[in-house]
């Protein structure tokens, strides 16, 4: 591969793709030593990835962190379908979440020309990637209210009746959950659904996980109220729990998943399981985690 330019730059690669490994001061490009040829590719592209949200600085050497960046974008291009876009110079807290759709991002990793005119449009529209929670408002539902526990985050528009869960749980909330525990006739109190890494949850029944549905936004843990009587933690623990209780787990374990079947037992927690080694719970984690903290604004979902 020959770079005809004596420059290269990151809006015209040509048919340089950046990789692991490059590095601007080395003249380094494409995996490729290329003498007599001067730029600075690897550190624009990390300026590109720092917009949009995905990367902390640049340093001209295309290493680790700058393919985890790279990969972190390129996966957001393949599954998240909005994003948010900022007035220049404002707070994510402002900015104004819009319908997205982005063609193929190529090979994981590497970033050709496609990937680069993609991510320099991102930058001069200011748009950035943002998080996979919403705002699901439970007060239009029939059988589904925060508890008189329940603590709300702090976080853009924050209301009472909301909880924060990740877009795809909240379909499985408002009705899986909700359908079911109207058939049973039972009310659903949530006490937790999505939880900040590192802040230690309150009440738990068990240890929470290190790699928690919570922290992904994938759970909730609630109390399952039968007319005058909550079924507790001790109560499934003695087999004292209702029958409707026992209709309603029944209903919603054929797609979820209950942690009275865990061990140790869990009962309070419902969740509908993103596995903890795969890459989707890592990127779900970074863009949840890592939005939340920045402060941008959620959807909200009734």
């Amino acid at each position: 591969m020959t770079i005809l330019s004596k420059t290269l730059d990151f809006s015209n690669l040509g048919q340089v793709s950046l990789r692991m490994g490059d590095n601007d001061a080395q003249h380094r490009w494409g995996g490729q030593l290329h003498h007599g040829v001067t730029g600075n590719p690897v550190r624009q592209l990390q300026a590109a990835l720092v917009a949009v949200g995905t990367l902390n600085a640049t340093d001209g050497a295309f290493g680790h962190d700058t393919e985890t960046a790279l990969k972190r974008f390129q996966w957001y291009g393949d599954h998240m379908d909005y994003r948010l876009k900022l007035a220049p110079g404002t707070v994510p807290a402002s900015g104004m979440i819009v319908p997205y759709s982005m063609s193929a991002t190529g090979v994981r990793g590497v970033c050709g020309q496609a990937l680069a005119a993609e991510l320099i449009a991102w930058r001069g529209g200011n748009f950035v990637t943002t998080t996979p929670l919403v705002r699901l408002n439970v007060a239009g539902l029939s059988n589904v209210e925060p508890s008189d526990t329940f603590t709300t985050l702090s976080y853009p528009s924050a209301q009472n009746n909301e909880i924060l869960v990740h877009g795809d749980f909240a379909e499985v909330v408002s009705s899986t959950m909700d359908d079911e525990a109207k058939r049973a006739k039972v009310i659903l109190d949530i006490n937790q659904a999505f939880r900040v890494a590192g802040i230690q949850p309150s009440g738990a029944v068990v240890p929470p996980a290190k790699k928690s549905q919570h922290l992904v936004g994938h759970a909730v843990d609630l109390n399952i109220v039968d007319g005058e009587t909550t079924n507790t933690a001790a109560m499934f623990k003695n087999g004292t729990e209702t029958d409707a209780a026992d209709t309603f787990i029944e209903a919603v374990k054929k797609s979820m998943r209950w942690g009275g079947d865990f061990s140790p037992a869990d009962p309070v927690h419902f969740d509908d399981y993103l596995d903890p080694t795969g890459e989707d719970y890592g990127m779900n984690y970074f863009f949840a985690q890592h939005c939340f903290h920045a402060m941008h604004p959620m959807r909200l979902v009734t």
